[in-house]
């Protein structure tokens, strides 16, 4: 059985790096090695998206 893996690229900005603990997420690697943000599930990366997106419009504030 093949294990859907959620991941979306690393930030090194802090307020993201906040975001992916406040979801459950974590900092690992990819099939590649490069540095990503992991999600235990799809919902976990959907809220994470959802929080990038409100700072992303408080910036634009």
């Amino acid at each position: 059985m093949n294990d859907v893996i959620y991941t979306e690229p690393f930030s090194d900005r802090r307020r993201d790096q906040i975001n992916l603990v406040t979801v459950g997420g974590s900092i690992s690697f990819d099939l590649k090695g490069n540095t990503c943000f992991h999600f235990p599930t799809a919902e976990a990366r959907n809220e994470y998206l959802s929080l990038k997106s409100k700072e992303k419009g408080r910036d634009a504030e």
